[in-house]
């Protein structure tokens, strides 16, 4: 007896495994994914994103991808690929509607506009991740991705000049990340974002809250393990080095900006060079050192130059994205102009064509009529019964030698030929040609000579003829016929299949058995 539980259970087991495959791979590339971020060389930070990207499995996995890239190149100061990739984060991100990452590819094109001082461009984007931030997972990651949104809104109001604005924005950026456990991520944000503070903090001279603020900052910087600490470290020592001028200590502010300074051009970081650049040549100008001046003045210059070479990649790097988008809403306008020319042109000719086609008919309809008016008029002044619309004379065909027909016996069939059709024997369902030469006692041979030489049909034809006939007459003379249904009609005249009557009509009258009672209805309400 087979054990069913057992095989239940392998079975199971074994549908399980490509499931646990992938969601091990999964982890295996998150796990990389979240390494790559650790890495103090930032040029084997952006291997390490060109490698997940090739291994990508996946539209998401490509996006993470993308993201390790795009961050490499931010810390790497080169704002202009660093937009490219994030920007390629998030077209796919928008193609796959995954709203954490469309947020957080967007805030971070904000940030990086924000750094070159594009403060319109920077506003859209981050308007743009405020609304997808409002179909958030709720996961940690996204939580990171609110509380950037928070401290890159607050910056934008500092460079706007809101003060009140600024402290509200980064307080709610604290708070927010406060909330979360601890961990390295948590720490370096709330760390950048204390920075920050400490900072607007030394510029309205509140010197205290601002030492403080510092103090946090470094707290929280060391614990953390992302590798830009190494950044914000810089960061931290102008801010000291800021705060020591205010309190009027030359010598140690010396001391820190010139470490800023020695971490900043170690780690190649033009955006916190420039800026302790600044602060240097604020703190020459206050203790007079004209040589110590010069020398910075010439460093200044030099990263201005580069500065405005990486403004122009990024201006050019917008205008072909612009053009590309345009050339593609040209080409579509062109394909939906063309397919709109196509679709009128192709309503105009099925116009015509009915148009066309409903002349056609109404001509061939006054044809019938016509001939069935000639029709009643013979009836009348000869009195004979006919029941085909129009004559039959006698037709040219080749003696049949073996026939050996006298005249009496022709004259006698065609008036036996007449009495049939008088009769209407055609509209008998089961009407045959052996049949029919039984009723006109003679054989097939003659009958088939006879139809041919005095009605210029064959057997089949001259059945399906009169048939039509007979029911385009009904029509035309008893408008009750017209309210029957096309099935019954084809059964009146002898046809099992409507279809088959129809198509036999249509043949005979070129003219559809419907648009000719139609036709007919029409007339008489014009009659009336």
């Amino acid at each position: 007896m087979t054990n069913k539980p057992l095989y239940l259970l392998i079975s199971i087991v074994l549908c399980s495994l490509p499931l646990r495959s992938q969601i091990k791979k999964d982890q295996t590339f998150d796990a990389a994914f979240f390494r790559s971020f650790r890495e103090e060389g930032v040029d084997i930070m952006l291997k390490k994103g060109d490698s997940l990207y090739e291994k990508s499995e996946s539209e998401l996995q490509k996006v993470k991808s993308l993201v390790v890239i795009a961050s490499a190149y931010s810390r790497k100061l080169n704002t202009s690929k660093s937009i490219k990739y994030w920007k390629k984060a998030d077209s796919i991100a928008r193609k796959e509607k995954l709203p954490d990452w469309i947020a957080l590819s967007n805030e971070r094109l904000a940030a990086e506009y924000l750094k070159l001082n594009l403060k319109d461009a920077s506003k859209n984007f981050l308007q743009r991740a405020v609304v997808a931030s409002k179909s958030l997972s709720g996961s940690l990651e996204s939580k990171y991705t609110y509380a950037m949104m928070l401290e890159t809104e607050a910056l934008q109001k500092i460079e706007d000049k809101d003060t009140i604005g600024f402290l509200k924005s980064i307080k709610s950026n604290q708070a927010y990340l406060e909330k979360i456990p601890k961990n390295t991520i948590r720490d370096y944000l709330l760390g950048r974002s204390q920075l920050k503070l400490g900072e607007v903090y030394v510029q309205k001279n509140r010197l205290d809250s601002a030492d403080y603020a510092f103090h946090l900052a470094e707290k929280n910087l060391k614990s953390s393990k992302i590798k830009s600490y190494y950044g914000e470290s810089a960061t931290l020592y102008r801010g000291l080095g800021n705060l020591a001028l205010k309190r009027k200590q030359p010598d140690e502010a010396k001391q820190y900006f010139l470490k800023a300074r020695k971490i900043a051009l170690a780690n190649n970081n033009r955006e916190v060079t420039d800026l302790v650049i600044n602060d240097l040549r604020k703190y020459y100008r206050m203790v007079g050192d004209h040589e110590g001046l010069l020398e910075i003045n010439q460093i200044k210059d030099s990263i201005d130059l580069l500065k405005k070479d990486e403004m122009v990649i990024l201006a050019d790097q917008d205008y072909k994205d612009e053009f590309a988008q345009k050339s593609r809403f040209e080409e579509y306008t062109y394909i939906f102009i063309a397919l709109s020319v196509l679709l009128v042109l192709f309503v105009i000719g099925l116009f015509l064509y009915y148009k066309q086609q409903r002349k056609k008919s109404r001509l061939q309809f006054e044809k019938i009529i016509e001939k069935l008016k000639i029709q009643q008029e013979t009836e009348r002044s000869e009195s004979v019964a006919v029941s085909s619309v129009t004559d039959y004379p006698a037709h040219d065909i080749e003696d049949d030698s073996s026939l050996s027909m006298s005249a009496e016996k022709e004259e006698e069939l065609v008036r036996r030929l007449k009495d049939f059709e008088k009769q209407e024997l055609y509209l008998d369902q089961n009407i045959s040609r052996p049949k029919m030469a039984s009723s006109l006692h003679t054989n097939t041979k003659y009958l088939s000579y006879i139809i041919r030489k005095y009605r210029g049909l064959d057997f089949s034809d001259y059945i399906n003829q009169n048939r039509i006939n007979y029911i385009t007459k009904k029509l035309y003379t008893e408008p009750s016929f017209r309210i029957y249904k096309i099935s019954y009609l084809a059964e009146l005249c002898g046809y099992s299949s409507h279809s088959r009557f129809a198509n036999i009509f249509k043949k005979q009258m070129n003219i559809s058995p419907s648009d000719f009672i139609s036709q007919l209805q029409k007339r008489a309400k014009k009659n009336t």
